[in-house]
This record gives C-alpha cells, sequence and structure tokens, in this order.
C-alpha cells in the first residue's frame, strides 16, 4: 500500500494534474502509512524479542535441570556410601556387642540417625524430580501459549491491513461520488479508522428546519450508492447545530430536537431506493454539544451547524481476535 501511495505521489506531482491540497493529502496519507508500518514492525520487534527471552528461559530451565540431575547422581553416590558405613557400622555393632552394651546403644542411635538421613535425603531427591517434571510441562506449555499468540498477532495484522483497505477504498469512493459538492459545505476525511463525511447546513436545510433541501438530496442520494455497494460499513448519522436557541414550536423544542429530526431526515434519504439496510443506520442527536469551531463568529457558527455520516467497517473479526490474545 505505501508503495502504492509513493507512486501515486509521484505521478501526480510528474503530471501537474493534481492541486497542492490533493497532493497534501496523498503525502499525508503516505506518511500515516509509513507510521502505521513503523507501528507493525515495532509490534513484531516487540514479540520477537518475547520469544527470544522466553528461548533464553527454556535453556536456563535445561541447564537447571541438568544441575539436578548431577545433584542426584552425586547423592545416590553419597546413599551408597552412606550404606557402606551402615555396613560397617553393623560389623562394629557386633564386636561391640560382644564387649560393651554402652557402645552398643551409642552405634544404635548413629544408626538410627544416619537412617533418617538417607530417608531425608531421598525425600529430598523425589522432590527435585517433581520439580523438574513440573518444570518442562511449564515450559512446554509455554511454548505452545507463543505459538498460538504469535499465529493470532499474525491475524490481527492481516485483519487490521484489510480493515484498513476497505476503509480507504471507502473514503476514495465516496469523495469521488461527492466531488461536486466539495466547495458547497461538503468534505470527506479519515479519522480513527473511520471515514467521516461532513454536510454543513446550507448544503441541507433552510434555517431552523429538518427538510432536506434538493440539492442536499441530490448529495445524499450520491452518498447512499456508495453505501449501498458496501455492505459491510456501518453508519452512523449525527445532527449538530450552533449554540443559538431553537426558535420554533410544535414537537421541536430545542436544539437537541433539532438536530436528532435532521438527523433522522437524512437517515430517511439514505434509505430511499439504495438498498441500504436500516440496520446498518444509526441516527443521533448531538444538539450544540460537540462544536467543531468557534461559536462566537458567524463562520464558527455554520460549521457548527453540520450533518456528519461516519462510515464505520465491521470490526466483529477483529475484537474476536483482540479477545483469544487476552
Amino acid at each position: 500500500m505505501i508503495r502504492i501511495v509513493s507512486a501515486a505521489i509521484l505521478a501526480l506531482t510528474l503530471t501537474g494534474c493534481v492541486s497542492s491540497k490533493v497532493h497534501q493529502e496523498l503525502q499525508t496519507k503516505y506518511d500515516e502509512l509509513l507510521a502505521d508500518n513503523e507501528s507493525l514492525r515495532a509490534s513484531n520487534e516487540e514479540c520477537s524479542s518475547d520469544l527470544t527471552e522466553a528461548q533464553a528461559m527454556l535453556e536456563r530451565c535445561v541447564e537447571a535441570r541438568d544441575a539436578l540431575v548431577q545433584d542426584t547422581l552425586a547423592q545416590f553416590q553419597l546413599v551408597n556410601q552412606l550404606r557402606q558405613s551402615y555396613d560397617d557400622l553393623n560389623k562394629n555393632y557386633e564386636f561391640l556387642l560382644e564387649n560393651n552394651n554402652t557402645m552398643l546403644a551409642r552405634n544404635a542411635r548413629e544408626n538410627r540417625e544416619l537412617l533418617d538421613r538417607m530417608e531425608e535425603l531421598q525425600d529430598q531427591l523425589e522432590g527435585k524430580e517433581d520439580s523438574l517434571r513440573r518444570e518442562q510441562n511449564r515450559l512446554s506449555d509455554l511454548s505452545v501459549m507463543l505459538e498460538s499468540r504469535e499465529r493470532r498477532v499474525n491475524e490481527l495484522e492481516g485483519v487490521i491491513a484489510r480493515q484498513d483497505s476497505v476503509v480507504r477504498f471507502v473514503q476514495e469512493r465516496v469523495s469521488d461520488a461527492l466531488l461536486g459538492f466539495t466547495d458547497k459545505g461538503l468534505s470527506v476525511e479519515m479519522k480513527n479508522g473511520q471515514v467521516y463525511v461532513s454536510l454543513e447546513n446550507r448544503l441541507l436545510f433552510a434555517s431552523g428546519s429538518w427538510t432536506v433541501q434538493q440539492e442536499g438530496r441530490n448529495a445524499l442520494n450520491e452518498l447512499a450508492q456508495v453505501l449501498a455497494e458496501n455492505e459491510d460499513i456501518k453508519i452512523m448519522v449525527e445532527g449538530h447545530t450552533d449554540d443559538d436557541a431553537y426558535r420554533g414550536s410544535g414537537q421541536v423544542s430545542d436544539n437537541w430536537d433539532l438536530s436528532v429530526m435532521r438527523a433522522t431526515s437524512v437517515v430517511k434519504i439514505l434509505q430511499e431506493n439504495t438498498g441500504v439496510a436500516p440496520e446498518r443506520i444509526t441516527a443521533a442527536g448531538r444538539g450544540e454539544y460537540m462544536p467543531v469551531a468557534d461559536n462566537e463568529t458567524a463562520e464558527g457558527k455554520a460549521k457548527n451547524r453540520r450533518i456528519e455520516v461516519i462510515l464505520t467497517p465491521d470490526l466483529g473479526e477483529l475484537v474476536d481476535i483482540i479477545g483469544t490474545l487476552r
């Protein structure tokens, strides 16, 4: 994708058939792609670092196992030595039994202590063997987990790339379809993986009205055609106003009501004769509470009186993969 955008920037620069604004937008897209690429590369390097660390841990555990095996051999040698000592003591016991009952009792105590020591050493050896088996099982589970996580990360990168491609395709299609309205209060941009189509009220509504004017209908019909072609895109229609108090009467009492009515009017037009499924669309009214400009000037108020159509790709697959990584 980065190579394609770079080639597009170069081709447009060489032909000289594009405005500086479009050139800047392409450059910005290119820079964003570079940043995304670097982020993904950093994530991959972090995963590689985690894998290296796990492998180092495995090597340390293998060394520890080998040390335990050596220690076990040494302990067995000690046991054999103790057994030899025990045999020697038994011989001494028989000798001392014939000569001195006091020496016999003392040797018996020493033998008991040696036997206890042997049993203690045996218990220690068994404990070390159990610990070694548990560590081997843990390392095996860790290796399987790392392999699974790596597969999921690769899947996640693929899904993100596909989602990004879909969003950019939709942005390009929408921009092309609405090109004739860009100088009439309409703009298209991509933010946070979503496409924002902003239509100022001067294109859509008369003051205080929620009935869409003919030119606004034309723009919305062009947009609806693109949305009908991309069935995996979710659509949020948000109505916004400036902070001037609503002066009308009837079923609409304030800016919040007005923004909802305007959003609903746009939703209905998007559904007319386009095949856009109603379950894909959500209408919302934001009133005056999410301005994009200063309401102290007439120009700022005009920017705040708008409809925003927010296009979001289906994130179900992405959410499922992220859930498996927790």
